[in-house]
């Protein structure tokens, strides 16, 4: 019972379990949250302190360190990146966070060498953290 709900959590209501994409499909979730529940500290919090522990237990499932299936990190670093935005900029957001989790820049790519679900989760984090700023400078300075 633990291992499925487990598996639930960490892929994203098995969206990870998908063999093509299946960051995309994770971050997709982060989409629907951020347009049901936006803006929330509370549930953006839930799912990066939760989503730390399922990480880490994913790991130990899916016997693999940051493993694809593991999606609830897209999920948390895309609600990050979409926190106070809105309308067409959430497809700013989406672009940019996939963006950054694929290529990973500096420092994104060393911050998921950390053991455990802290490791697969940080990185995403940061991602979500480097689109905000990105999307803010951009409406600041452009627009």
């Amino acid at each position: 019972m633990m291992k499925t709900v487990v598996t639930m959590l960490a892929s994203g209501l098995g969206l990870g379990l998908i063999p093509w994409a299946p960051g995309t499909f994770g971050t997709i979730i982060g989409v629907v949250l951020a347009l049901l529940v936006p803006d929330n500290i509370y549930l953006i919090s839930a799912v990066c302190i939760g989503g730390i522990w399922a990480a880490n237990e994913g790991e130990k499932i899916f016997e693999q360190h940051d493993s694809p299936k593991i999606v609830i990190d897209e999920i948390a670093g895309f609600l990050i990146a979409a926190y106070s935005w809105q309308g067409v900029y959430l497809i700013a957001a989406f672009i940019l966070f996939r963006f950054f989790d694929i290529l990973k820049p500096f420092p994104i790519k060393q911050l998921q060498n950390l053991p455990g679900g802290l490791g697969v989760m940080i990185d995403d984090i940061a991602a979500g953290i480097m689109t905000n700023i990105v999307l803010m400078l951009f409406t600041i300075y452009v627009l």
